[in-house]
């Protein structure tokens, strides 16, 4: 699970857009909407989401849901903040990473198992969050297919980390201005859904924001996002 949560935090940096039912068309030269694509996401100094996570799993009708929120501030900040049912945060940066529980009514910073995996992941998403998406070719196979949207999908190259993750759908709006939704699918059929409720570009996060010894009450974080114009 830990792996897949990761892998969901390096594709937050897209912008995407959910799909519609019309028939896709593939694309047979990707490079001039990945470049397009590149162009506009190196424009971003900050991005902040409030999300829905969905977890479906064949042996259950219904997903299982979480909430909470996406920060991304470049050069290279990243936090992840699950709220519901609950509360943890995972924060990044180029150089050091570090994850909290809420317990007992307190904050506990943990002990990570795989810091190499994660910093590889940071390093990963802040190329991404700069523009520079050759920084995942070397990883993942990518194709593009439009209708009236964009949908990138992405398959690992690694073959133990195709046996955990077949593909990874980025779907978007041909300017690719709104995200909305990113799909995980693993091999067996079951499949991670994430779908932005709220976006916001080039805010200004708070002081404590991206702290990896005591961050800022998500609540504060929020507050000044509300209030910014």
């Amino acid at each position: 699970m830990k792996e897949k949560y990761i892998i969901a935090i390096m594709m937050l940096a897209f912008a995407v857009f959910a799909a519609d039912n019309t028939p896709l068309q593939p694309v047979a030269d990707p490079q001039p909407i990945l470049q397009d694509l590149q162009r506009k996401m190196s424009s971003l100094g900050s991005v902040y989401f409030e999300l829905t996570q969905e977890r479906h799993l064949k042996l259950f009708t219904e997903p299982l849901k979480s909430e909470g929120f996406m920060l991304i501030e470049r050069p290279d900040e990243i936090r992840w903040e699950t709220t519901a049912p609950y509360q943890s945060i995972l924060l990044g940066d180029k150089k050091s990473v570090a994850q909290f529980e809420f317990n007992d009514g307190k904050w506990e910073k943990l002990k990570l198992g795989f810091p190499q995996m994660l910093q590889r992941v940071m390093d990963q998403m802040s190329l991404m969050n700069q523009g520079k998406l050759d920084a995942l070719t070397s990883d993942y196979t990518i194709s593009v297919s439009t209708n009236s949207e964009t949908i990138l999908k992405l398959v690992p190259k690694d073959e133990n980390a195709h046996s955990v993750l077949a593909s990874i759908e980025v779907k978007m709006a041909p300017d690719f201005s709104a995200t909305r939704e990113v799909v995980m699918n693993e091999p067996n059929g079951d499949f991670t859904r994430i779908i932005f409720n709220r976006e916001k570009h080039d805010v200004k996060f708070p002081a404590g924001t991206f702290d990896q010894i005591k961050p800022l009450d998500i609540a504060a974080v929020k507050a000044v996002v509300s209030d910014a114009p």
